[in-house]
């Protein structure tokens, strides 16, 4: 049994506002008996959500106490993740795969069953409890909204919960569809005695397939009864006339009537096996497709029980991810033209300014020559060529490093923050933050290598040798996509859209440059305040200090104030930024960013 008892939520107040706090619930008392139907109703902004939400413990509340099975779920152990089902309103699949794909990913990550003997079998059963099984392997991208929300059903099935939490899944579909949601909704609840299915919705048009209804109110709980008595009970002709009922009275006023007559109506619910309206509707079981409910043995009365799938090992739910992740890259066309462009275009692009190679430098000759105008001249032309030849090789540096932060922005940008609904709903599934982050990590790495490995092997190659050593300049390419790699997941994973997250890592990207000091000297009291934070400084100066041996080193130093680091300076700080970067994406990859 699911049971809230006087379910209170308090919240701050927005800025500007009078009151100090928001109470967005209030006294929500109810109780479900199992292998029941509820449907949640109410006016925009009654708090119907908020309350499924605080049903699955994605807010929790301030006041009164949530049971399940007579535990208290705040004070004792929550519920095992294969207990719950949550579909959100929002999508909830990669629109790349296909059905079956996202169920099988959602198997993975979520059970062990993948390899054992009951795989395909549940597999089987889910497809066609939701009616899926002819859309199997089409893409998620080309379903309607009713296939879309049957997925999400089916995406949530795959532990067999016995507490399913259903937000607006219905909202927005033709009737037909809305229809046939509710009625799964109608199997789902009658497939095991056990279960629990809640659905919140804003439509009044389909409440006879339920077993009870709940109308919220400005917070509070205005009527938890039978459907058929919903009328009779707001004194109006159609379940659509009950929104504009409720505007006539204050939601305190409706919340005390109601005080005064729960006690009849939940004895009704509680009775329901005695009402044939309330029993098992076979005719709604057969429209589904699924048959008679799968919970029963020949005399109807044996249950199947309901046990909490075990949750697959950390690296199990990496690999998941990881080849996941890939089949949706590989599958993304423009992404991968996108990366093989970057990867070929931005090298070219750097060898464009050093077609002609690079000079050696010749050595002034010390002895001095009779002819003063002469050994004036050769000292101007030796002045010349150091400024020339220092100009080139303090630029392609830079030029390679700000190119490749700017391939390792693009990469990561997106990463988390494109995908974040995604990600909630599998971290209240059981997903691992630990596995995700370790998923995306190995997975921008590969980019990371090749990006900058390539740039620096390429252009090092045409150019005819930069001067320096080659394994530390490469070392300080690979720490520099790293680093911009890192901060720009953890910018990804904080930001609350992937439009934000893009803007803020191209503004990181923009700031490369002009601040890093190979083009104007900051300032000797902003150097040593900006140059921490900027990784392209650091990927430039270290490798430009590799030249000391060198007598391009004297030539760099004449076009640059800027002071350079040693190599193994500048890679401890990106090795920094890359430490800093990955927190900042465990840490926002954990909090919720539920919308």
């Amino acid at each position: 049994m699911l049971e809230s008892i006087n379910i209170g939520l308090e919240v701050d107040a927005p800025p500007g506002s009078e009151a100090e706090s928001l109470h967005l619930l209030r006294e929500v008392s109810f109780s479900l008996p199992q292998g029941h139907l509820m449907a949640i109703v109410g006016p925009s902004g009654c708090g119907k959500t908020t309350l499924l939400k605080v049903i699955a413990g994605i807010l929790e509340q301030s006041d009164g106490v949530l049971k399940w099975e007579n535990r208290d779920l705040k004070e004792e152990e929550d519920l095992h993740p294969g207990e719950l089902g949550y579909v959100p309103q929002f999508s909830v699949a990669h629109d790349l795969l296909t059905v079956e794909e996202c169920v099988v990913s959602s198997m993975s990550l979520r059970t062990q069953l993948p390899g054992s003997d009951d795989f395909e079998t549940k597999l089987d059963h889910i497809l066609a409890v939701t009616g899926l099984t002819e859309l199997a392997d089409r893409r998620v991208k080309v379903l309607s909204g009713g296939q879309k929300r049957r997925l999400g059903l089916a995406l949530e099935l795959v532990t067999n919960p016995c507490l399913l939490l259903c937000d607006e899944v219905t909202s927005g579909l033709d009737p037909k569809s809305e229809h046939e949601i509710t009625s799964l909704l109608r199997v789902l609840a009658q497939e095991n005695k056990r279960r629990v299915v809640i659905n919140v919705t804003h439509s009044l048009a389909s409440l006879e397939a339920f077993d009870s209804v709940l109308v919220m109110y400005q917070g509070r709980l205005v009527y938890h009864g039978p459907p058929k008595l919903l009328t009779h009970y707001f004194t109006v002709e159609h379940p659509e006339d009950v929104y504009l009922r409720l505007t006539q009275r204050e939601a305190q006023e409706w919340h005390e009537s109601w005080q005064k007559k729960r006690s009849y109506y939940e004895q009704m619910l509680m009775e329901k096996k005695d009402m044939p309206e309330f029993g098992p509707k076979k005719e709604i079981l057969r429209e589904s497709g699924a048959g008679e409910p799968e919970d029963t043995d020949s005399d109807g009365d044996k249950p199947h029980p309901l046990a909490s799938e075990e949750l697959p090992g950390l690296f199990s739910q990496v690999f998941t991810l990881l080849s996941r992740r890939w089949t949706i890259f590989r599958r993304d066309k423009g992404q991968v033209w996108l990366h093989l462009a970057m990867l070929f275009g931005f090298p070219l692009l750097v060898v464009i300014f050093a077609l002609d190679g690079i000079a050696p430098l010749k050595q002034l000759n010390q002895r001095q020559d009779g002819d003063i105008v002469y050994e004036m001249q050769r000292q101007a032309e030796h002045q010349l060529e150091q400024l020339q030849a220092g100009g080139i090789v303090s630029g392609l540096i830079m030029l390679q490093v700000v190119l490749v932060t700017l391939m390792a922005s693009n990469n990561a940008a997106r990463e988390i923050s494109g995908e974040r609904l995604i990600l909630e709903r599998e971290k209240l599934g059981g997903l691992s933050t630990l596995a995700y982050l370790i998923s995306k990590v190995l997975f921008l790495g590969v980019f990371v290598l090749a990006q900058s490995l390539w740039m620096g092997l390429f252009v090092d190659m045409v150019v005819g040798g930069l001067p320096g050593d080659l394994l530390v300049k490469l070392v300080l390419l690979v720490l520099a996509s790293a680093a911009m790699t890192s901060i720009c997941l953890g910018i990804s994973a904080l930001s609350r859209s992937p439009e934000k997250a893009t803007i803020l890592s191209i503004y990181l990207v923009g700031f490369q440059l002009p601040l890093s000091g190979a083009v104007l000297t900051l300032p000797s009291w902003l150097e040593g305040a900006v140059n921490p934070f900027i990784a392209a400084f650091w990927a430039w100066s270290g490798s430009l200090r590799s030249l000391s041996d060198t007598a391009f080193y004297d030539a760099v130093k004449k076009v640059t104030d800027t002071s350079l680091v040693s190599a193994e300076l500048a890679a401890f700080v990106l090795l920094a930024h890359v430490v800093i970067g990955l927190c900042m994406a465990y840490v926002g990859s954990k909090n919720s960013q539920w919308e």
